[in-house]
């Protein structure tokens, strides 16, 4: 048998065992045995301040830690883990895992079953994941090597000489004509007072697209205020005075913002008292508790009361005509109206044409989104007279609604749950025909953002060589999403500065229910090569819980502070032309959700957080509204939509008589299905 060439002890591993291990790198069972012998021995000698022997626990600083996670040395203990480290609290809840920060190691020790520890990890990973992100959006992008450029092939070379001679045809329009051209047109600018920079834009970038898509010569003549065409081809020539017209009107009108408060004419005469707001009565939008305590105790309802009238037999000339229901409704003069109640309908319906006519005038050229529709529900009076006495029908209509001062809104909230709703489903169902994908599901943020990352200076950066960051204002905007079935997001859009542009309301005080029409235009933003901005990394982040389908969201992001999240849920109906959906809205606010300062850089799942408020709602509107606002959205400079005013409000199968008519059938329908909420037991 050979033998070693050296000799070895045999028992050379056992004894070696307990001293190749550093105890601060890696403990093991040997250590914790080493220390707890120490512990139990005679080395501490006289002095009394011994440490006590404490029980071990599950996650005691002796125990070998299950797995670790290792601290990124380019970003500092606070951007990972937060002040006091309170991100590693937020993980602890969300996982079940023990975490506590190694100072001798820099990372982190991780305690718990194998799930728990690879989900915790996920999170501290995807913290310094969004920090990357940040970083890498500061940094100024610079040109990097690629690869070289390969051989155009036959018919890439073709297209790009036809885009190289067409750039050039472009052009040659810039400067003037090297001979006078056939024809010619003159577009007069008549306010002076509008910049005109603002109507050809900077260096004229507006005017050069007009040259160039209609092949015309064109230029400013500051002396007359005239932009001369001229050009040798005349429907290039008529094309290009046209949208210079166009895009002078655009600048020069402004919104026709209109607000106008009507009441419905009633069959009977009626007095008007200012009721206070029921107990459980669902605020027209969504405010904190503290707010919300205010709008109960500040805001009121309007509560319709009928007079008696006297019977007025001797205006008929015989007994038998009593049975007779008069068929000239002009002559029944017992329901107690006054002469100009009595046409309160009429003088309504010629206040609506005109309001709507000068609203849809005045956004007509523009490059918004547009919206159109009528939404049921209660008036809400939110500045008024303090009047504690009833008040005539005249008194409302023709002082009241009239006055700046007076102030209404519309709360929609027509039921709490889908099983409120049940009899307007079943009426739904019976009478109308519902869309296939009904019903859809989409979530909106409204947020507080910077359009853009604010650049903020590098942190090797000294002191005295730093800079302030880039003022910008924030701006209100809503992101609407809808989510593909991989639980990710697909068709988003981003809408900012969403105005009002015409509000009727029409109290009905003979129904549970009345109608409000808006139309409100807002600029919108393509989801299209914007995800280097904070909202385009807002919306990477959100995914769906695959198990409840709720919303999970990063809500720390940079530049981007939103404050409520709303599921949406619409069933939609056909009924002839119009579209009817019933909305169900889950709210969730995102401030309430955050209220702590630090641990935001984690995802929240909407499935474990309390909904904090839940509304359904009813609208109508016609299909023709949304195609032809449709076209605002892909109008080049100086083009004009299809669509007039007069296709809305004077056609024979849309007029506002129709509007009219359709609204007032619903109130009817809903006051007769559906029972008042807020008259239901608590």
């Amino acid at each position: 048998m050979l033998q070693p060439e050296v000799p070895y002890d045999a028992d050379y591993e056992l004894e070696e065992e307990e001293d190749w291990r550093d105890p601060t790198i890696l403990a093991d069972d040997s250590v914790v045995r080493q220390r707890a012998a120490a512990l139990t021995g005679d080395d501490f000698g006289d002095n009394p301040y011994y440490p006590v022997m404490t029980r071990p626990t599950e996650t005691s600083q002796d125990q070998m830690p299950d797995d670790c996670w290792m601290l990124p040395p380019e970003f500092t203990l606070a951007d990972v883990l937060g002040r006091n480290k309170t991100k590693l609290n937020e993980i602890r809840d969300q996982t079940k895992a023990s975490l506590r920060y190694n100072e001798q190691k820099h990372q982190v020790d991780i305690w718990g079953d194998r799930e728990s520890i690879n989900s915790a990890k996920n999170l501290l990973d995807l913290i310094v994941q969004r920090l990357h992100q940040r970083q890498d959006s500061s940094r100024r992008k610079t040109k990097k090597w690629g690869k070289p450029e390969r051989e155009l092939t036959e018919r890439e070379r073709k297209r790009a000489e036809r885009k190289q001679a067409k750039a050039a045809e472009e052009r040659g329009y810039l400067g003037f004509p090297q001979v006078p051209q056939p024809f010619n047109a003159i577009v007069p600018i008549p306010d002076k007072e509008i910049p005109m920079n603002q109507v050809l834009g900077m260096k004229e970038e507006f005017l050069n697209k007009l040259r160039a898509d209609c092949k015309s010569f064109m230029y400013y003549n500051a002396n007359s205020n005239v932009v001369q065409i001229t050009g040798d081809n005349e429907e290039c020539v008529k094309q290009a005075a046209a949208r210079m017209r166009n895009l002078y009107l655009k600048n020069a009108r402004s919104p026709a913002y209109t607000t106008l408060r009507l009441l419905k004419q009633p069959k009977t005469n009626m007095m008007v008292k200012f009721r206070r707001l029921p107990q459980n009565y669902i605020s027209p939008r969504y405010a904190p508790m503290n707010e919300q305590q205010l709008i109960m105790a500040n805001n009121r309802l309007l509560e319709g009361m009928t007079t008696g009238v006297e019977s007025r037999i001797t205006e008929r000339q015989n007994l038998i005509d009593l049975d007779e229901e008069p068929n000239d409704k002009s002559t029944n003069t017992d329901n107690g109206l006054s002469e100009e109640m009595r046409c309160l309908d009429d003088r309504n319906a010629r206040e609506m044409i005109q309001a709507l006519e000068m609203g849809l005038t005045s956004i007509r050229l523009s490059q918004h989104e547009i919206k159109m529709k009528i939404r049921f529900g209660q008036i809400v009076l939110t500045d008024y007279p303090k009047r504690e006495d009833a008040l005539s029908l005249e008194a409302i209509a023709n002082k009241y609604f009239p006055m700046a001062k007076f102030k209404s809104v519309l709360a929609p909230c027509i039921g709490k749950t889908k099983e409120d709703l049940q009899p307007l489903f079943e009426w739904l169902s019976s009478n109308c025909i519902q869309f296939t994908d009904s019903p859809r599901t989409s979530y909106t943020i409204e947020a507080d953002q910077y359009p853009q990352f604010i650049q903020q200076p590098s942190s090797w950066t000294r002191r005295e060589q730093q800079t302030a960051p880039t003022e910008q204002d924030m701006w209100r905007t809503t992101i609407i999403a809808n989510f593909t079935n991989e639980r990710r997001v697909g068709l988003w859009n981003l809408i900012a500065e969403g105005k009002d542009i015409v509000t009727i309301s029409n109290a009905d005080l003979e129904n549970d229910y009345s109608w409000e029409l808006k139309l409100q235009s807002a600029q919108r933003f393509s989801s299209m090569d914007d995800y280097n901005t904070p909202h385009g990394q807002f919306v990477e982040t959100l995914t769906q819980n695959p198990d409840t389908e709720k919303l999970i969201y990063v809500p720390n992001s940079r530049d981007y502070n939103p404050h409520l999240i709303t599921q949406k849920t619409k069933w939609v109906y056909a009924l002839d032309d119009w579209i009817i959906e019933v909305c169900r809205d889950e709210v969730w606010d995102v401030r309430r959700i955050n209220s702590a300062s630090d641990g935001c850089d984690l995802p929240v799942d909407l499935s474990d957080k309390e909904v904090d408020r839940t509304i359904m709602k009813f609208s109508i509107y016609r299909e023709t509204w949304v195609n032809r606002f449709a076209e605002n959205l892909s109008l080049q400079i100086g083009e004009a939509p299809t669509w007039t005013a007069s296709q809305f409000l004077s056609n024979n199968n849309e007029n506002m008589r129709e509007i009219i008519e359709i609204a007032h059938r619903m109130t009817s329908m809903l006051s007769r299905e559906i029972k008042p909420y807020y008259e239901s037991a608590i």
